[in-house]
């Protein structure tokens, strides 16, 4: 951040009294936004890189659309959900469960 000039103590001291909100805002803003100058290194360097960054996803995801990745990815997925939903899973999610009897136990000892 660049200053042009400085800000000296009288600068801040010489300020309104009957004014408490300026006080306040001279006080702990001594700069006027006009005072300040940012100056951002490498600005062209971050430009190239988000350029090349989106153009590269932008390639990849046309790629994936004229490859027909989104068609194949869809009816896998719907083939999987398909699958999880059967009588056939259930049996072998419900047989592969580690507290299917720790579970029929905790019951037994509730009824007692």
């Amino acid at each position: 951040m660049k200053v042009r000039g400085k800000v000296k103590d009288e600068d801040v001291a010489l300020i309104d009294q009957n004014d408490v909100r300026e006080r306040r805002i001279n006080i702990f803003f001594p700069l006027k936004p006009q005072d300040v100058e940012v100056e951002m290194k490498f600005l062209g360097w971050y430009v190239k890189i988000g350029t090349v960054s989106a153009l590269i996803g932008a390639s990849m995801e046309l790629f994936m659309i004229k490859t027909g990745f989104y068609d194949k990815v869809t009816v896998i997925e719907s083939e999987r959900l398909a699958w999880e939903n059967s009588p056939e899973a259930q049996a072998i999610r419900e047989a592969l469960n580690p507290w299917r009897n720790g579970d029929a136990a905790a019951e037994a000892r509730q009824d007692n």
